[in-house]
């Protein structure tokens, strides 16, 4: 029974935590997906590349979807994260913090690439370790996949 008031709070704060954004031109059945192309660089070297662009990067949501509700996320869109050559990261949750998990404004930490896995561990080996699989890395985008519960999360980022 606590089990079941577990998931039925963490279903209802993130369902009321994000409202849903439609995007302009596109119905609500049709703005769930983020459209990319699948590509992933060569190398390790050329992904690093991509991912700091020579030096630190600061990347910007500009979509985020979870699996099963129509609409994309507005508390993530004004998420950003810096991803830091020393392999630190700080990642800045915005005006809008979405609940459940994210309930820090900033929050800061440590990131590896995995090119022949095409994963992105942030945290790795801490209770938080998070693993988002890179769908597809350019030098001017990103879109990362996870799963939050059983639900499939995407997220799209691009920089300035």
């Amino acid at each position: 029974m606590k089990y079941l008031r577990y998931i039925f709070w963490t279903l209802l704060t993130v369902i009321t935590g994000c409202s849903v954004v439609v995007e302009e031109g596109n119905d609500a059945s049709e703005s769930n997906t983020i459209t990319f192309e699948n590509v992933f660089p060569n190398s390790l070297i050329d992904a690093n590349t991509y991912l700091l662009g020579g030096g630190n990067r600061t990347w910007t949501t500009v979509a985020f979807t979870i699996e099963g509700v129509n609409g994309f996320q507005n508390c993530r869109l004004d998420d950003e994260i810096r991803l830091n050559e020393d392999n630190t990261y700080a990642y800045d949750g915005g005006t809008m913090l979405c609940g459940a998990e994210d309930n820090q404004k900033i929050k800061s930490g440590t990131w590896e690439i995995d090119a022949p896995s095409r994963t992105l561990t942030f945290d790795k080996g801490l209770d938080h370790e998070s693993i988002m699989y890179i769908e597809s890395l350019t030098s001017e985008e990103i879109v990362v996949s996870s799963h939050y519960y059983s639900w499939k999360v995407v997220g799209k980022f691009t920089h300035d």
